[in-house]
C-alpha cells in the first residue's frame, strides 16, 4: 500500500451538503506535502493558479491554471504541487449529490477522477460559480436548493465535456480495490443483515484478514463505516422527504426506532425528529 493512503475523515453534514474553502499559497511557502488518501465525500477542486499534477486510481493529469478536478466518492488520489504562488478552492459534498445527478441524467459519467482546464469564457464562469459557492458556505443556513443547484451546473459541465483523460496510466489504487465488494454490498443493501462474515466473504477473504486490512485502510472497524453509512443516509431520507421516522429506522438498517434515535443523538447531537425540524426550519428561512 502507498505511503500515507487512508481513508481521510471528512466529515460533511447532510444538511450542508457541502463544504467548501479557499487556499492559497505564497510564492515563498514549500510545496505541499505529498498524502495519497480517499475519502467517502465526492471532491471539487478548482485550480485558479497552480503547477502540478493529480495522481489517482485513474491515472495522472496534469494541473494548470483554469483546472477543475473532480473526484468521486472512495476514489483514491493525491495531489504533487510544485513550490510556488498557487490558489484553488476546494469543495467536498455530500455523496447523494453526485448520485442524485448520475440517476436522472443518464449521459453523465461521474465514476471517475476528471481533470478539465477551462480557458476563456468558461473560466469566468467557472470563478463565478466557485465564488458563489464560498459565499453560501459561510452562510449560518445553509441554502440547501442553491447549494445543489450550483454544484449540479458544475458537475453537469464535467459531465459533458468528456475530454478529461489521463496523461499516463492509472498506479496503485492503495488496496481499496480489495475491499469494494464490501463498500458495494452495503451500498445496495444497507437495510440488510450485514455482518462482517458477509462482507469478508464478498471479498473472498477471511474474517480475520478482512478486518485487518480495512481498518488499515479506512482507519476504522468495519462495523464503524457500516454504522457511520446508515446514520448518513438516514440523515438524507430525514431531509429529503416525509418518511415516517419509523419507516426510516427500518429502511436504513436500524433494529428499532429506538435504536436509531440513540445512535443518531451520538453521532449528530439531537434526536430524528429533532434534525428534522431544524433543517424545515433552515427551508423556511431559505424560502423567505
Amino acid at each position: 500500500m502507498a505511503r500515507g493512503s487512508i481513508c481521510e475523515p471528512v466529515e460533511v453534514h447532510p444538511r450542508a451538503l457541502v463544504r467548501a474553502e479557499r487556499v492559497v499559497a505564497a510564492l515563498a511557502d514549500p510545496a505541499p506535502e505529498r498524502f495519497a488518501h480517499f475519502h467517502d465525500a465526492a471532491e471539487l477542486v478548482w485550480f485558479q493558479e497552480i503547477s502540478g499534477e493529480l495522481v489517482s486510481e485513474d491515472g495522472i493529469f496534469t494541473l494548470r491554471a483554469g483546472t477543475l478536478v473532480f473526484v468521486p466518492s472512495m476514489r483514491h488520489h493525491d495531489f504533487a504541487i510544485t513550490e510556488g504562488a498557487h490558489s484553488w478552492v476546494l469543495a467536498h459534498l455530500d455523496p447523494s449529490l453526485t448520485a442524485a445527478l448520475a440517476a436522472r441524467e443518464a449521459q453523465i459519467s461521474l465514476g471517475r477522477c476528471t481533470a478539465i482546464t477551462f480557458d476563456g469564457t468558461m473560466r469566468g464562469r467557472m470563478n463565478t460559480l466557485f465564488d458563489w459557492l464560498l459565499e453560501l458556505a459561510a452562510k449560518p443556513a445553509p441554502a440547501r436548493a442553491t447549494t445543489a443547484g450550483i454544484i449540479e451546473l458544475i458537475l453537469g459541465t464535467i459531465g459533458l465535456a468528456g475530454d478529461g483523460h489521463p496523461e499516463e496510466a492509472p498506479g496503485e489504487s492503495g488496496g481499496l480495490d480489495r475491499l469494494r465488494p464490501a463498500l458495494d454490498l452495503v451500498a445496495r443493501s444497507p437495510a440488510s443483515p450485514i455482518t462482517l462474515s458477509s462482507a469478508a466473504s464478498a471479498c473472498h477473504l477471511s474474517e480475520a484478514y478482512f478486518s485487518r486490512r480495512f481498518k488499515l485502510v479506512f482507519g476504522n472497524t468495519f462495523s464503524d463505516y457500516l454504522r457511520s453509512y446508515r446514520l448518513r443516509l438516514a440523515a438524507q431520507r430525514l431531509l429529503s422527504g416525509g418518511e415516517r421516522i419509523n419507516e426510516i429506522a427500518y429502511k436504513t438498517g436500524f433494529a428499532s426506532p429506538a435504536h436509531l434515535a440513540d445512535q443518531f443523538r451520538r453521532r449528530f447531537g439531537m434526536s430524528p425528529r429533532e434534525y428534522r425540524a431544524k433543517a424545515r426550519k433552515g427551508q423556511e428561512h431559505e424560502s423567505n
